[in-house]
């Protein structure tokens, strides 16, 4: 796993997760949980992987620019986007699927609220429900973040829109700039992105820190309600 993965508190959710979900309570929830929870981690690896094919193949596009290096930047960075966001909504949704159960919260998670299932629903769903406020926090405050935005509205543009217009600068008779990773112009429905390698990071970065609350909240409900053993 990349090494900003929270490895450490995505072991303690799952270990808490395990000992609730290893008593039987009639329903599919236990089947969700774990095929999103698994989730969890592969997309963000694939994230910080296309996120490393992007800058490879980027060198490439800027020294020998072609069809197929222009393909593979953006292959590379659709895959980045999409598993970004995949990541937290796998986390959402596995939280929503845990919280079912009748020692945790006893959260109604039928056909209909799976599909519903986001960020935003999760937050108001568990807002009766005292025992969860830190963890409905967390979720308004992933909601509220710029980085979220950001993360959403650019995996959006590119899932069912179009491509995003990238800026090539030229100059006549002076050294041409150095490229920017991200540098493409603002189409109708989103704005211009223009970041460098370490803004880049930054939203990474920040994609991992809240994973890491959000899983660190999670083992909390559990151990609040059922408590691991001495």
């Amino acid at each position: 796993m990349p090494d900003a993965f929270p490895c450490e508190a995505f072991t303690r959710y799952r270990e808490a997760a395990r000992r609730v979900l290893e008593t039987p309570y009639g329903s599919d929830a236990q089947k969700e949980f774990w095929g999103a929870s698994n989730l969890i981690a592969w997309r963000f690896r694939a994230c910080d992987e296309d996120w490393r094919a992007y800058q490879n193949w980027f060198v490439v596009s800027e020294t020998q620019s072609s069809h197929e290096a222009n393909f593979r930047c953006e292959r590379a960075l659709f895959g980045m986007f999409t598993s970004g966001v995949s990541c937290i909504e796998a986390m959402t949704y596995s939280l929503a699927a845990l919280a079912s159960h009748p020692n945790i919260l006893s959260l109604p998670f039928d056909a209909q609220r799976q599909r519903a299932c986001n960020p935003s629903r999760l937050a108001d769903w568990l807002q009766p429900h005292a025992a969860a406020s830190r963890l409905e926090r967390a979720l308004r405050d992933l909601v509220a973040a710029a980085e979220w935005s950001f993360w959403v509205e650019f995996r959006n543009r590119m899932t069912h829109r179009g491509n995003l217009p990238r800026i090539i600068p030229v100059n006549m008779g002076a050294p041409t700039p150095p490229a920017q990773s991200l540098d493409f112009g603002g189409p109708s429905s989103t704005p211009v992105i223009r970041m460098d390698t370490a803004d880049v990071e930054l939203r990474l970065g920040w994609l991992a820190r809240t994973l890491c609350v959000l899983l660190e909240q999670g083992a909390d409900l559990v151990d609040a309600h059922a408590p691991s053993p001495a």
